[in-house]
Parts: C-alpha cells; sequence; structure tokens
C-alpha cells in the first residue's frame, strides 16, 4: 500500500506566546488569513582540515552552531494582526493597540511558531520579529510579510486549534495624507487619489549564542530603520509633492504621512510614518493606463504629534 502524501492544502500556521524568550510555549492561537511560510534551519556545519596522510577533503565533521529563520506572508485581519505587530514592536495588551518604534528598545513578544500539518509540523522557539512589511492599493486587502529568527526549527505536534473569524483590512478603505515633516500627520489628506504603498519596517534584532549553548541563547537590539514607497496617481496635489522634492538643492524634502484604513464598526488601523525623500522620485510611471509617479521616503525621526519616533500603528480589533 502506497504512503499517505502530505498536501500542501493541509498545513497551518499555530503561535505559543512565549512568557520568556526561547521557552518554546505551546501553542494556542490558530492564524487565519496566512497565505505562504517559509522555515528554514540554519545548521552551521563544517569539516576540520587535519593531517591524515590523505588528500581527501576531510575525515572530521562537526556542527558549531544551529539558529533558525522564518518568513509569514498573510492578510492584515484587524482581529489578529496585533499578534504580528507585538512580535515587531512590543506587547500591547489594551485596545486601541499602539505600537511605535521606541527610540529605547523595549522587549518584543517571541513565539514559538508552527508551521505543518498533522504528522509533519516544526516549531521555531524564541522567534523574534526583525523586519515587517505592509502593502496595500485600491483593490484588494492590505497584506504582510514578517521575518522572523530564532532558535533551530524542531519537531512539534500539531494542537487541535480553531483560528477565529477575522475581519479582512481593506486598500479600498484606506485614506492617505501627506504634510511636511514639521506639520503633524493626517493634517492634509489626498482625496480621490488612487494610490498604492509599501512600507518596510526594520528593527535589526539578531540573536546570539554563548558558550555551552549549540542554539542562540539570547537576542540583541538594533537600529531602526525601513522605507516607505508610494505610487502615487498623477493630479495636481500629488505634482505639487514631486516639483517640490526636484527643486531642492540643499537637502532633501522631508514628510510625514498617515495611512487610515477602517472597517466595519469602530476597526482601524491608523499607519503614521515619517521620513526623508533620499532616493530620486521617479516621474511619468505608469499604472492601470494612468500616469503616476514613485515616491519613497526613508524612515527618519520626526517629534511631530508627541511621536517622537519614524513610525506608529494604532489598532482597533472592532
Amino acid at each position: 500500500m502506497p504512503a499517505a502524501l502530505y498536501l500542501p492544502s493541509l498545513e497551518e500556521v499555530q503561535i505559543g506566546v512565549e512568557a520568556v524568550w526561547g521557552d518554546a510555549a505551546a501553542q494556542t492561537i490558530g492564524m487565519a488569513g496566512i497565505t505562504n511560510v517559509k522555515m528554514t534551519p540554519k545548521i552551521e556545519a563544517s569539516h576540520i582540515p587535519t593531517k591524515m596522510a590523505s588528500t581527501v577533503p576531510g575525515y572530521l565533521a562537526v556542527i558549531n552552531k544551529l539558529s533558525g529563520e522564518a518568513t509569514v506572508d498573510g492578510i492584515v485581519t484587524y482581529t489578529q494582526f496585533k499578534e504580528w505587530l507585538n512580535a515587531m514592536f512590543a506587547v500591547d495588551a489594551a485596545t486601541p493597540f499602539a505600537y511605535i518604534a521606541a527610540l529605547a528598545p523595549a522587549a518584543p513578544q517571541s513565539l514559538n511558531l508552527m508551521y505543518g500539518q498533522s504528522g509533519l509540523c516544526y516549531g521555531m522557539a524564541g522567534a523574534l520579529a526583525d523586519s515587517l512589511t505592509i502593502r496595500g492599493d485600491n483593490n484588494g486587502p492590505l497584506t504582510f510579510s514578517e521575518h522572523f529568527v530564532g532558535k533551530a526549527p524542531v519537531a512539534l505536534a500539531r494542537v487541535a486549534l480553531t483560528p477565529p473569524a477575522v475581519l479582512v483590512a481593506q486598500g479600498g478603505t484606506t485614506v492617505l495624507s501627506i504634510d511636511p515633516i514639521a506639520t503633524a500627520h493626517g493634517t492634509t489628506p489626498l482625496a480621490l487619489t488612487a494610490f498604492s504603498f509599501e512600507a518596510l519596517m526594520t528593527n535589526s534584532r539578531s540573536v546570539v549564542w554563548h558558550m555551552a549553548n549549540m542554539n542562540p541563547d539570547n537576542y540583541k537590539h538594533g537600529v531602526w530603520g525601513g522605507s516607505l514607497k508610494l505610487v502615487l496617481e498623477m493630479t495636481a496635489a500629488t505634482k505639487a509633492y514631486l516639483t517640490a522634492a526636484l527643486a531642492n538643492t540643499t537637502e532633501p524634502s522631508g514628510y510625514n504621512v498617515r495611512l487610515v484604513t477602517t472597517g466595519t464598526g469602530t476597526a482601524a488601523l491608523t499607519f503614521d510614518w515619517s521620513g526623508h525623500l533620499l532616493k530620486t522620485p521617479e516621474m511619468f510611471t505608469d499604472k492601470d493606463g494612468v500616469t503616476t509617479c514613485e515616491l519613497e521616503l526613508d524612515a527618519a525621526y520626526s517629534s511631530q504629534a508627541a511621536q517622537l519616533t519614524c513610525y506608529k500603528l494604532s489598532l482597533v480589533a472592532s
């Protein structure tokens, strides 16, 4: 009798919320809206050249250290996006959930990240998010991609968890505002302007190893960074931003951008970004037969609206 086959359609994602980094907490939450996962063991091994009177490549081989990484792609939902934001920033247990690229590093929520299907599941304990990308446009839901580093994946039993019903964040309900970096976010909305965006946030966290541990036994914080790419339908308003950027001769333009996506009831995701146009704008691009321009803002400090950082998010679940 042939062996039963594993099918990608049966795969799922579950998370265990760790109380202490790397404690491999049992899975308690089934995640909805996940479209793709890549989990990669990082096993660093090497041959040791020895004097063995032979020209063979090596007689001895050792494993030097272990770790893992994973990328999770999915749909932004008002219901569960806080779990991914907790991992990127720091835990907020009250609604509205508020997240900020704090100047003083805060402890993130580490996860035991399980991926697979019954009989073929692996978990990566101590999963720490080091980058998060959010994308959106007029037509379709907001999507995200989050990258994690952590301990080496190990076989892990699936838990019978049912993901909750979720409310999807739609790009078509997103309002864009652009203001000078010295002005509060959300002052100048761009009404009736088609646009798309891609926001990359990074924190440069990494795992570290010490004596007597093959797996990482701690982690360190890094520097916040990232970029926000806006593809804007060319109108008189967007042309003004392009013209101003091209006219600068001493320093690049700086802007505070606000993206507000709303759902049914009180559900809302507010995303504030502060940045400089370090890259030259792309003129006369095209999207769906309409002339557009592309502006890419590198993350920069802003002191406006009590933000005191480069980006901030607020999530109301329902």
